[in-house]
């Protein structure tokens, strides 16, 4: 197959990421249709996802799931690959992706897993429960989003896996950290709230047990500084989601 015409469609969801959205466009493999679900952004974040190539729908942002499944539901080629706009595909994922599609021998799966590895203050981390594998590749048509929240993709059949890096560019710095700590802790802790899910007392030992977990049993400290930082602040994550969720029962009364 003519990699100018490469049958993936390549599907983004949007808001105020005109810092990102080029570095994520370009990395896709060549003859991608690229799609940009936008939610209204107030920068320059659909005249650049143009200029790099994309075709830009709008529309109006409920939650992540739905969102996700509104860009799925535009895509027009056999397979769809799903990133964010903060993630950045090495060049050999790139490839492995643009070959696993123009092979006549993909292997017995609909679904592919990808490497992903977040970058932390300018470093690329490899230790303390900072990657994972999500399923990001897959036969359009096989696959929904699930989660309001922190979606997944809910696939029917087999998944494998590939060997090249997504890179997540997930925080500008510290304080862009908080902000978005702040923002999903909140929407999790009302979340819990709605669905009537209780506070138990052990969430006061999270982040004693998830510092331990991942600066020593999950070698954190190996990512020098920022893997120290990174495991400090992950480990408060559940103690003040769980915390905000005590707060709105109190608050609530």
């Amino acid at each position: 197959m003519d990699s100018r015409n490469l049958d993936l469609s390549a599907i983004l969801i949007t808001l105020n990421e005109e810092k990102r959205i080029t570095q994520a466009i370009e990395s896709l493999p060549i003859g991608s249709e690229v799609i940009v679900l936008d939610s209204g952004s107030t920068d320059k974040t659909v005249e650049l996802a143009k200029k790099a190539g994309a075709q830009v729908s709008t529309r109006g942002f409920d939650n992540y799931a739905s969102q996700k499944n509104a860009a799925l539901d535009l895509a027009t080629r056999k397979w769809v690959l799903s990133i964010d706009a903060d993630e950045v595909l090495s060049r050999e994922l790139c490839n492995e992706i643009a070959g696993l599609i123009q092979s006549s021998q993909i292997p017995n799966a609909k679904a592919f897993r990808l490497k992903r590895r977040l970058i932390f203050m300018n470093r690329t981390m490899k230790y303390g429960k900072t990657s994972d594998q999500p399923i990001r590749l897959f036969m359009n048509g096989e696959a929904s989003f699930k989660n309001a929240i922190h979606e997944e993709l809910n696939i029917s059949g087999k998944s494998a896996s590939l060997k090249g890096c997504l890179y997540h560019y997930s925080y500008e710095n510290i304080t862009d950290y908080f902000d978005r700590f702040n923002k999903y802790t909140s929407k999790i802790a009302l979340k819990h709230y709605k669905n009537g899910k209780k506070v138990g007392v052990s969430h006061t030992l999270r982040p004693w047990i998830e510092f331990t977990n991942r600066y020593f049993i999950r070698l954190g400290f190996l990512d020098g500084y920022p893997g120290y930082c990174y495991a400090l602040l992950s480990s408060l994550y559940a103690f003040v989601k769980y915390s905000k969720l005590k707060e709105l029962y109190k608050s609530r009364k």
